[in-house]
C-alpha cells in the first residue's frame, strides 16, 4: 500500500495547494467594475473552506513525506513545503494576537509564494506527479507483491491438471477395483502436485550461462544494466549507465532493486517508493538482457 498512499497523498497536496493559493489570484482578476458573479461566487466558497483545506494540506503532506522515500525531517522541498504550510497556518491562527490585519496578512501572503515555489521546485525534482497509468501499474505490481509475500504460492489451475491426467475408462476402472485395493492420495501430495512458487521464474525458464547487458528506460532514457548467469542462476545483477536525476531517489532503487532480483531469482520485484520510474526501469532492462539467454521457456513480464 505504500506506493498508493504516497501517490494519493501527493496528488491531494497539490490539488490543496493549489486550491489555497488560488483565492489571492481570483480577487486579484475579478477586481473593478466588471465582476464575474460565478468567479466570485467561488472565491467566496473557497475562502469559507480556507482553514479546513490549509489543515488537510499539513495532513496530507505529512503523510506523503512519512511514505516517500526520504526522511520527513531531512532537509528536502518537500519538507520544506510541509512547513511553509504549518507557518501559512500560525500566521492565520495567531492573527488576532497581531496589531493590525496587515501584519499578519503580508507574511501570510509571502509564505503562499514561497510555499509555490518550493512545490514547483519539489515537482520538478521527482519527475512530475505521477500519471494514472503508472499509478495503477505500480499499485497492482504492489499488490500482487504483497499477495506473494503473504501466501508464497500460486495454484495451477484445475484444467492443467486434468489434461495431464489419464482418462479412466470403465474396463479399466473395474480391473483396478478388482487387482488392487484403492488408494488415497494425501493432502500434501496433492497440494506438491498442483502448488508452485510464485516468484521463482528461473524453475521452467533454461538460460544460457554468461554475462548479458539490457537497456530500458527508467526516469531518463538509457537505463544500462548488466546481468550474470551461471548454471541458471542470476548470480549478478548491476547498473552500468543511465540519465536518472536526483540520487537521493534514484540511488536506493540502483541500490536495492538489483539485489533483491537476486535474491529472488524474479525480474520482477518490489518498486521503491520515491524511484517507481528507476525502479521499473531496472526490472526491464533486466528482462531484456535475458531475452538473448533463454533456451526454453518465458520471461515473466512488467
Amino acid at each position: 500500500m505504500t506506493v498508493i498512499i504516497n501517490v494519493m497523498t501527493a496528488w491531494l497536496s497539490v490539488i490543496f495547494a493549489v486550491l489555497l493559493t488560488i483565492i489571492y489570484l481570483l480577487r486579484i482578476v475579478n477586481k473593478g467594475t466588471r465582476k464575474n458573479k460565478f468567479i466570485a461566487k467561488i472565491n467566496r466558497n473557497l475562502r469559507n473552506s480556507h482553514k479546513t483545506m490549509g489543515i488537510a494540506f499539513v495532513i496530507t503532506a505529512c503523510i506523503h513525506g512519512i511514505f516517500s522515500s526520504g526522511a520527513i525531517l531531512s532537509f528536502n522541498y518537500g519538507t520544506l513545503c510541509m512547513v511553509t504550510g504549518i507557518l501559512l497556518g500560525l500566521t492565520y491562527l495567531l492573527r488576532k494576537l497581531l496589531p493590525g490585519k496587515c501584519t499578519w496578512i503580508k507574511p501570510h501572503r509571502w509564505l503562499t509564494v514561497v510555499l509555490i515555489v518550493f512545490l514547483g521546485i519539489h515537482l520538478w525534482e521527482v519527475g512530475g506527479i505521477m500519471g494514472p497509468d503508472v499509478f495503477f501499474n505500480s499499485s497492482l505490481k504492489e499488490v500482487e507483491a504483497s499477495v506473494e509475500k503473504l501466501y508464497g504460492t500460486q495454484t495451477v489451475p484445475a484444467t492443467a491438471v486434468a489434461e495431464q491426467t489419464e482418462p479412466v475408462t470403465a474396463e479399466s476402472s473395474s480391473t483396478a477395483t478388482a487387482e488392487s485395493a484403492p488408494t488415497t492420495m494425501s493432502d500434501s501430495t496433492v497440494t506438491d502436485t498442483v502448488v508452485t512458487k510464485a516468484n521463482l521464474f528461473l524453475g521452467s525458464v533454461d538460460l544460457k550461462d554468461g554475462t548479458y547487458t539490457g537497456v530500458a528506460e527508467g526516469y531518463g532514457p538509457e537505463l544500462t544494466v548488466s546481468v550474470t548467469v551461471t548454471e541458471n542462476v542470476v548470480t549478478a545483477v548491476s547498473v552500468v549507465s543511465h540519465n536518472e536525476n536526483n540520487v537521493k531517489y534514484y540511488g536506493k532503487a540502483i541500490d536495492a532493486v538489483p539485489a533483491a532480483i537476486v535474491a529472488a531469482q524474479s525480474p520482477v520485484v518490489d518498486t521503491i517508493s520515491g524511484a517507481t520510474y528507476t525502479s521499473n526501469g531496472i526490472m526491464q532492462a533486466v528482462i531484456n538482457a535475458l531475452a538473448p539467454a533463454v533456451i526454453s521457456g518465458t520471461l515473466p513480464s512488467l
